[in-house]
């Protein structure tokens, strides 16, 4: 079995342009890979959200223990604080409506639930030092610039 941790990013710029970027660490603190990509017409909370569900793609649910270290609150609350749990028995219906990026939760919330091991989540300040997130942060930056 193997312990890992992912430090995600997502990054959209005012012209709707983003890039998602994620790094995968041993327990260790060892670089394991990493990955990115871009898209248009989207927003920064689904390049963070994007971020999430590519890097735990890359995992054998059946083996893995993974953290995943993220700088949104967005997306780690929703697990530390299970707003899903309402989302789901609320037909995806939040306080304020629909709930925004259904598509990539579901892929997010499916991915997670094949895990034997289900993925913890951790916040971690954004643009404060830590070597993996900064580095999660320029692969989506460049990616969202190109």
């Amino acid at each position: 079995m193997g312990v890992y941790r992912i430090y995600t990013d997502g990054s959209c710029k005012g012209t709707n342009v983003g890039g998602w970027a994620y790094v995968i660490t041993s327990a260790d603190d060892i670089e394991l890979g990493q990955g990115s990509g871009r898209e248009e017409a989207t927003t920064n909370n689904r390049m963070e959200l994007q971020a999430c569900i590519e890097a735990l793609k890359r995992f054998d649910p059946k083996t893995s223990e993974v953290t995943v270290l993220c700088d949104s609150a967005y997306v780690v609350n929703c697990f530390l604080q299970k707003w899903y749990v309402k989302w789901e028995k609320n037909d995806w219906q939040g306080s304020q409506g629909p709930v925004k990026n259904r598509d990539q939760w579901e892929e997010l919330l499916g991915l997670c639930r094949t895990f034997k091991y289900p993925p913890t989540w951790q916040h971690i300040k954004g643009h404060n030092g830590n070597k993996w997130n900064e580095f999660a942060d320029s692969l989506a930056t460049k990616e969202a610039a190109k």
